[in-house]
Formats: C-alpha cells, sequence, structure tokens
C-alpha cells in the first residue's frame, strides 16, 4: 500500500517518488527514562536583585564552576531501529543528541560533558544538541532550568516526549513534541505556541543545533545572500573578498559570525562532512521556517577559547538554527525589510520540523521526508543517488523544467540502504 508521494525540483528536473511504508513490518518505537552519571561543571550563587537585569521575575545565576562533578541526570531516551534521540528535561528540555545507529555515529553535536558557562538570559547555558527557543531573544530562562515533560507511546507505534513551559517574560506557554515514529529514518519536532494574553508580545522563535566542526565541513544552504542582524545584506556564498562561507575552512578570517541565509525558496537546509561522505538535514515547509542561520565561533584564539570553556574532549561546534522569521533581528533592522514582529493578542501558532542523517550519495541535491537525493547530469544521462529515510517500492519518475516525462525506473529500498538509479 502506497503511504506518501512528494515531488521535489532538482537542477531543473522534477522526480516523483513513493513510499512503501506498510511493506516492511518496523517494530514499535521505545522510550524510556532513567538516571545518568555525567560529568557536570554546574552553576549556582543567584541574584536576588532580578528587576534591575531586566529579568524579572527571573533572577540570574552568577556562579560557575571550574570543577568538574558526577552528577546524575533525568534522560529520556526515544529510539527505533535506526535512530536514538536523548533528551534532557531538566536541563531545559534540550534535545541533547541524535545518533545514527546505521552509521553508528551521531549526528548533532554530542557534548561528552555539562558544563554551563555564562552565555544565556539568566548566565548558564550548554552547547549542543537542539535548543528551543521562544520569547524575547535566544537562550531563554528556561535553556537550563527543569522543564514540565511527558513521555508516551502512541497508537501508531511512535513514541514522543513532550515538554512544556511558561515564558514568564512574556506570559507565553510553549509546548515542543519530539517524536519518533517506528518506521523513519528522522525525528520530528512540533512546535505549538500561544499568546494567552489581551496584549502583544516579543515574537521570538529559533532552533538552535550544534554540529561538530571541522575542515571538511560543509553547509549546504540554498540561497545567494544572506543577511546580518541589522537587515544589511551581503552575497552568499562567496563573499565581496572570495572567501567561500559554505565551507568551515573558509571562514577562517575575523571574528565570530552569523550569516541569515535567504533567496532560494528551500525546504530544507543542513551540513556535510566530505571526509566520511556524511550529513544531516533539517527538513520543514518553508512558509513555517522562513529563517535559516549558520553561527560560527572565530578560529582565532578569541573563539577557540570556547572550545575549553565549553567542553573537555569534543572539540568545537558549529551551531545551524531555524527561525520563523529572516533573521535575528535587532534596532536598524526595522529601516529595512526584515522587520520585527510582535505576537498578537490571544494568537496561536504551530510548525513542525524533521532532522535527519544521510550518507554515502555525496552532498545531498535535495531532501524531503522519503528520502536524500543527489543527481548528477551528464550529458543525456542522469544519475540519481538515493539514501531511504522511509522504505520505498515504487517508480520514479523523472520530468524535465517543462513538466514532459524524460525516464522513469523501477526503485526499491530500505532505510540505511543507499541506492543508485
Amino acid at each position: 500500500m502506497l503511504k506518501s508521494s512528494l515531488k521535489k525540483s532538482l537542477l531543473g528536473i522534477t522526480i516523483t517518488l513513493f513510499s512503501a511504508g506498510q511493506i516492511y513490518a518496523q517494530q514499535p518505537s521505545k522510550v524510556s527514562e532513567e538516571l545518568v552519571s555525567m560529568t557536570t561543571y554546574p552553576f549556582s550563587d543567584p541574584d536576588p536583585i532580578a528587576s534591575n537585569q531586566k529579568l524579572y521575575p527571573y533572577f540570574r545565576f552568577d556562579g560557575f564552576s571550574n570543577k568538574p562533578e558526577q552528577k546524575k541526570w533525568n534522560v529520556v531516551t526515544l529510539e527505533n531501529d535506526f535512530i536514538k534521540v536523548q533528551v534532557m528535561p531538566e536541563i531545559g528540555g534540550k534535545i541533547w543528541t541524535a545518533y545514527d545507529k546505521v552509521n553508528k555515529r551521531d549526528y548533532l553535536y554530542n557534548n561528552g560533558v555539562v558544563k554551563f558557562r555564562d552565555i544565556a538570559m539568566r548566565g548558564p547555558w550548554t552547547s549542543g544538541g537542539i535548543e528551543a527557543n521562544y520569547g524575547v531573544i535566544g537562550h531563554t530562562p528556561n535553556t537550563s532550568t527543569a522543564v514540565d515533560y511527558l513521555i508516551r507511546k502512541n497508537e501508531d507505534g511512535s513514541a514522543s516526549c513532550i515538554i512544556h513551559t511558561l515564558d514568564l517574560l512574556s506570559r507565553t506557554h510553549w509546548t515542543l513534541e519530539i517524536k519518533l515514529e517506528k518506521d523513519k529514518g528522522y525525528f520530528t519536532t512540533s512546535s505549538f505556541w500561544s499568546n494567552s494574553n489581551p496584549i502583544e508580545q516579543p515574537y521570538y522563535t529559533w532552533m538552535n543545533l550544534g554540529i561538530p566542526a571541522s575542515d571538511d565541513l560543509h553547509f549546504v544552504y540554498p540561497g545567494h545572500k544572506y543577511i546580518g542582524h541589522g537587515g544589511e545584506q551581503h552575497n552568499w556564498p562567496i563573499d565581496e573578498q572570495g572567501h567561500d562561507l559554505s565551507t568551515y575552512t573558509g571562514n577562517a578570517f575575523g571574528d565570530s559570525k552569523s550569516y541569515h541565509v535567504l533567496g532560494a525558496a528551500s525546504n530544507s537546509f543542513g551540513a556535510y562532512w566530505a571526509n566520511t561522505d556524511y550529513g544531516m538535514a533539517r527538513y520543514a515547509n518553508r512558509e513555517d521556517k522562513l529563517g535559516k542561520k549558520i553561527f560560527l565561533w572565530a578560529q582565532s584564539g578569541a573563539g577557540q577559547i570556547w572550545e575549553d570553556l565549553l567542553t573537555d574532549k569534543s572539540g568545537q561546534y558549529v551551531e545551524i538554527q531555524s527561525g520563523r522569521l529572516f533573521n535575528q533581528n535587532m534596532g536598524t533592522s526595522s529601516e529595512t525589510p526584515f522587520k520585527q514582529i510582535g505576537f498578537q493578542p490571544y494568537q496561536t501558532d504551530r510548525w513542525q520540523e524533521n532532522w535527519m542523517p544521510y550518507h554515502g550519495i555525496g552532498k545531498a541535491t535535495a531532501i524531503n521526508l522519503v528520502a536524500a537525493f543527489a543527481l548528477k547530469q551528464n550529458d543525456q544521462n542522469l544519475q540519481i543517488s538515493i539514501d531511504p529515510k522511509q522504505n520505498i517500492q515504487d517508480s520514479l519518475i523523472a520530468y524535465d523544467e517543462t513538466g514532459n516525462k524524460i525516464g522513469s525506473t523501477w526503485v526499491e529500498a530500505k532505510i540505511g540502504k543507499p541506492t543508485q538509479v
């Protein structure tokens, strides 16, 4: 039985491919929680004077330890045959890591320690994983403290961890469902954010995802421009000085950097490590999440110092981020088309994102919820490499940019088994 149909434009070519989710039976996803002992650098010393720091009714923490201790943290684990996801309800509900069981590697930055440092609104913050932000600005008051959560086995064989909190600065409620289906090679996050106030509130929401930094790292960000926090525009991926900003090594100059990439109506973006032919991607409806950002620490000593401050042995990281607006704007951005908007009274927003690894096909040309694709076109020959994210058993049909069929072939592939047609 065919479950879904997706079309994707690739190099002027459209392909139609179906998934066959009911043909290959999978065991239900599992969800569990346990106390895990982790090396921790704790925070302390709450400052009782909240009003002077524009955080009322919150307060800051000013104490950060250089001495590690072993601390037991409650860890929620979602797992199917392909993916294992860990969530930390006591650290803001952060998705601590996602492990690719097929290729036996993390596809998020997995910080081997819990090392709090003074970065967030209230002070303590940790690097790695995926951090959800809703409210006033990034690294929100809940980013390092406990949130409400619920774990659930769903009737369709999927499993969920649902986290929730009330942001006291904006008096808005947010809920994030982290869901792992039984027969998919990715996990999904579904946001539900509500302003139940009779007055407008600030509107800021970005997902911050950490990935490992390395010299072979490429940023797969469709677009031809990037903008700064003030809305100023620059060329992408080759800047005015000739630097290739889509590579990690191409950014080995100057200070730390923020790129809000735009100029292409794309549903996906992500990263690719050339030496291991491995990548990861975030997929969502473009209208749900317009913003896609890269943040890199400087590769000089000014940025390298943060490697030692935030981890012990896990190395440097890079953040790739998704937002509802085009940029994380500041005041001068209002003088450009990229303006701050408010969260209207009694407004509720909801959207969904999907986070997946891929391998064995080169740098992905396109991503959807059936597979990651890489296309190579030589004269009249078209080669399509596919890394399935769902089990596939049906025809693949290719059309040219005018809508004429140019070829078709039968595809049968299982998750974790890249194929080529």
